[in-house]
């Protein structure tokens, strides 16, 4: 193989000129290097924005709207509860009171949220962007361990006795006890509800976004599940319109 020596600059045009060139060479390479960086942070960012739209838009956001349609209803069965044994009713009519309330216990999830932030790309968003996000996915812990006491407390329902004649005066005051613990329960669950809710405006994110991602899909992300879940509840069936116009609403924001 023949090698061929460069050849000594002669004088200063040819070493600058030589010079020229590789620095040339070093800042397109470095320029490339940038766009194809920049282009790959804009992917990255693109697919992480995307992955936390499909999550509020199809799960955490229609959980949100169904339980500010169905507080409505879920204080009503309440009432209904509490107006029996004030009443001194018989067993039997509590007791079908009772069988008859029921509440969706869901997960309030910030996956794609959590991944976002252990991979950093937060950090290369846009700040108000990412306080937006924050501020939606911050109510997901407590929306979590609400929803979670609320399903524990219904408990204390499901605990009163099949047998026996009238209720006892321990039973009656257990029972009005369970009843306004979840009235409690349902309140904070609409608050935080209704939080998330504008969150999600303020994020311009609404149910008409939800797209599974492909290779993604998932019973858990469908917006129409909520309906579903209303649907089941013998409670719930005057709060099905409600539901249905809050979705509505958001697809139309």
């Amino acid at each position: 193989m023949e090698i061929h020596k460069p050849k000594p600059a002669h004088n200063l045009r040819e070493f600058l000129s030589e010079v020229g060139v590789v620095i040339l060479g070093i800042t397109i390479a470095l320029a490339g290097e940038q766009t194809l960086s920049r282009l790959e942070s804009r992917h990255k960012i693109s697919l992480v924005t995307e992955e936390m739209r499909q999550e509020i838009s199809g799960d955490d956001g229609p959980q949100a709207l169904q339980r500010i349609a169905l507080s409505r209803c879920i204080n009503a069965s309440l009432d209904e509860i509490r107006r029996a044994v004030e009443e001194n009713a018989e067993r039997s009519r509590i007791l079908a009171s009772v069988d008859g309330f029921s509440t969706p216990r869901h997960t309030w999830d910030s996956t794609a949220f959590q991944a976002a932030l252990s991979s950093g790309i937060l950090t290369q968003m846009p700040v108000d962007r990412v306080d937006a996000m924050s501020r939606f996915y911050s109510l997901m812990p407590v929306l979590e361990s609400a929803n979670e006491r609320e399903f524990r407390d219904g408990a204390a329902l499901a605990a009163l006795s099949h047998s026996g004649g009238t209720l006892t005066d321990l039973e009656r005051n257990r029972l009005l006890e369970a009843v306004e613990t979840l009235r409690r329960d349902n309140a904070e669950i609409l608050r935080f509800s209704a939080l998330a809710k504008t969150a999600m405006k303020q994020l311009g994110i609404g149910v008409r976004d939800y797209r599974p991602l492909a290779g993604r899909v998932s019973s858990t992300q469908d917006p129409q599940r909520v309906l579903l879940e209303l649907k089941a509840l013998p409670m719930a069936q005057s709060c099905i319109s409600d539901l249905a116009r809050e979705i509505d609403a958001s697809e139309s924001n």
